[in-house]
């Protein structure tokens, strides 16, 4: 099986996908690529550094034009852990001032804390809407809403076929379930919703998000 595949959402909007090997468990993570007619915009930078360079290099082959710009979605290495590749090919890695204090806490510099003051912005006909709904599956997690298309990407999501709650070591349990219901109430419009890891589906899966949250139990 590939490391790596590209899944198109639509003309402008793609899906990366980037495997690692977790205790024997082949475990997919989920970016954004976004198309615009001002360049194209990376959400994460997936595991490791080899990935990131062979996503962009399959980026390069397929558009024929480069990442003008990666935004980073939380400190995990699953969002991080390719940045460097971003760095050394010039490309500017943009977040939150939080997601960039515990990205350098966690060994990742240089992500530029641009989104608190510029949220939302407009490349080309494209908006790129970043949000902050509160802690999840890590303190500083954010979402990303392209309205034009009603799709919603974050990594406290959880798929439909997702039964668990997966990784949790500085997830917040208390809130998450608060923090989903805040995408709910923020985004009701989403018509594509994408997970951080596995299948994407509808709004049907921030519902069920809130389920799996319900269903946990601590050992």
């Amino acid at each position: 099986m590939s490391l790596l595949k590209l899944s198109k959402i639509n003309d402008e909007v793609w899906v990366h996908t980037t495997y690692t090997n977790i205790d024997g468990y082949s475990v997919p993570a989920n970016g954004l690529l976004i198309n615009s007619s001002k360049g194209l915009y990376l959400i994460d930078a997936t595991w490791n550094v080899q990935l990131a360079e062979e996503l962009l290099r399959l980026i390069e082959q397929n558009f024929h034009k480069r990442v003008k710009k990666a935004i980073i979605t939380h400190h995990k290495i699953d969002r991080v852990g390719g940045i460097q590749a971003l760095l050394n090919s010039k490309i500017p890695v943009e977040s939150t001032s939080f997601v960039a204090k515990l990205s350098k806490d966690a060994g990742f510099s240089q992500i530029k804390p641009t989104l608190d003051r510029y949220p939302l912005f407009k490349v080309g006909k494209t908006i790129i809407e970043t949000y902050y709904p509160g802690e999840g599956h890590t303190k500083d997690n954010i979402v990303v809403w392209l309205p034009q298309y009603k799709i919603l990407f974050g990594d406290m999501i959880f798929a439909l076929e997702q039964d668990n709650v997966g990784i949790i070591d500085e997830a917040n349990m208390n809130a998450w379930p608060y923090t989903m219901q805040n995408l709910i109430n923020k985004y009701p419009d989403a018509k594509v919703v994408i997970p951080g890891h596995k299948n994407w589906g509808d709004f049907s899966l921030l519902p069920h998000t809130i389920e799996n949250l319900k269903n946990y139990r601590p050992v």
